[in-house]
């Protein structure tokens, strides 16, 4: 059984789907690095997002926070933390895809070149971090037909 910790992060593709025992089956929709690392965006958990974690502050201490509780949320949200509990299930299936009204988008970057490829269920834009050189670019994605 492969795992998400068995893959270097430079191997990981959109539309491969790991089961977690607490988060279930999970696909990825992109890839990239965000201000705390590497940045895989599930389907539908944000667990290793590339973001800040929201902090829950306990009303029953009043506002302060323990000294260390962010950066103990911070290594629990960064990847590869955990990543031995994702087992690998394979490709996303076209019938997958049409079920869930998603299709294949690819940006390239225009420092290197690098292709992008992300499931969404339409056109997206927006600042993005190339993940082979670390330009952050802007450009809309084209669908790949």
């Amino acid at each position: 059984m492969a795992t998400l910790a068995d893959m270097p992060f430079e191997t990981l593709q959109a539309g491969m789907k790991f089961k977690h025992p607490e988060h279930g089956a999970q696909i990825i929709l992109d890839l990239g690095h965000g201000p705390l690392g590497p940045a895989i965006r599930f389907h539908d958990s944000d667990l290793y997002s590339g973001q800040m974690p929201k902090m829950i502050v306990d009303p029953h201490q009043g506002d302060d926070e323990e000294e260390g509780d962010i950066f103990v949320a911070m290594a629990r949200s960064t990847y590869p933390y955990g990543a031995e509990q994702w087992e690998y299930l394979g490709m996303v299936s076209a019938e997958e895809l049409a079920q869930r009204n998603w299709q294949w988008f690819q940006v390239g970057c225009p420092h290197c070149g690098f292709a992008h490829r992300l499931l969404a269920s339409s056109v997206s834009s927006g600042q993005r971090r190339c993940r082979a050189c670390g330009m952050v670019f802007d450009r809309p994605t084209q669908p790949v037909t």
